[in-house]
C-alpha cells in the first residue's frame, strides 16, 4: 500500500493501539458506522464507506499528534491532554462517558509522609511529570525547596515499595491495585475521562462535525439502552 498516496484528502484519525480503552474505541467506531479492515501488524486502516484513515497510535502520543496536527481528530483522554500541553492547540469535541479516572498523588498508608505539603522537597515518580509539577512548582516557591519530580514509563506502583520514591503521581480507577500496592490517595490532581479531540487548525470540519454527531448518538443510545 502507497500510504503517501492512499492517505490524500483523507481525514487522519488518531486512536489508541492498545491498553484499558482500545476494546471500547473500536466499538464506539463500530456504532457509527466506520467501516474498516485493519491486520494485525498494521497501524493505518482506511476506512471504506468515509474518507478517513485511521491511524493506531500509543495512548500517550494522540494528544501530542493532534495538537501538532500529523493528525485531525483523536481519541485520549483528558489527563493526557493536560499532560502534552496542548490545550491551546486543540479543541475538545466531545467527552465520550468511558476510562474515567483521577489522577491522583499517592503515597505509603503508613509512611512519614501523609499529607501534600510533607512531600514538597522530597521524590516524586510518575509519568505524569507537567501535571505533577504543576502542582509542586508553587508550592516548591514557598517552602524555598525542590520537589524531584522523575519519570517512569508504565506502573509506578511499586516505586515506594523499592525506595525509589516518596509518593507517586498515577491514575486511580477502581483503587484496588494502588491498596494492593500498600497505597493511598491524598490528593487529587484531576478528575479525567476518554474525550474525542481535534486539531483546532483541521481543514476537515464538516467531516469532524459528522463523526462528533455520530458519536453523540452512540453516548445517547447507551444512556437509553
Amino acid at each position: 500500500m502507497e500510504y503517501v498516496k492512499d492517505l490524500e484528502d483523507r481525514m487522519l484519525f488518531a486512536v489508541p493501539k492498545k491498553g484499558r480503552i482500545y476494546e471500547t474505541c473500536i466499538e464506539l467506531l463500530k456504532g457509527c458506522d466506520i467501516h474498516f479492515n485493519r491486520s494485525s501488524r498494521q497501524d493505518i486502516a482506511l476506512c471504506t464507506n468515509l474518507p478517513i484513515a485511521l491511524v493506531f497510535l500509543p495512548a500517550a502520543d494522540i494528544a501530542k499528534y493532534v495538537g501538532d496536527g500529523n493528525v485531525d481528530l483523536g481519541i485520549t483522554g483528558q489527563d493526557i491532554v493536560v499532560e502534552s500541553q496542548v490545550e491551546d492547540k486543540i479543541r475538545q469535541v466531545q467527552e465520550l462517558d468511558f476510562g474515567k479516572c483521577r489522577l491522583c498523588i499517592e503515597v505509603p498508608m503508613n509512611g512519614e509522609y501523609q499529607t501534600l505539603e510533607s512531600l514538597v522537597g522530597r521524590r516524586i515518580v510518575t509519568s505524569f511529570v507537567n501535571c505533577a509539577a504543576k502542582v509542586f512548582e508553587p508550592l516548591d516557591k514557598a517552602a524555598g525547596k525542590k520537589t524531584i519530580i522523575e519519570h517512569v514509563s508504565g506502573s509506578v506502583e511499586a516505586a515506594c515499595a523499592l525506595g525509589l520514591a516518596d509518593g507517586i503521581v498515577d491514575l486511580v480507577e477502581t483503587g484496588e491495585s494502588m491498596r494492593a500496592a500498600g497505597l493511598h490517595d491524598i490528593h487529587d490532581l484531576m478528575e479525567t475521562q476518554s474525550v474525542l479531540i481535534a486539531n483546532k487548525k483541521s481543514t476537515h470540519t464538516d467531516l469532524i462535525e459528522k463523526i462528533a454527531s455520530r458519536v453523540r448518538g452512540v453516548i445517547t443510545a447507551h444512556k437509553f439502552s
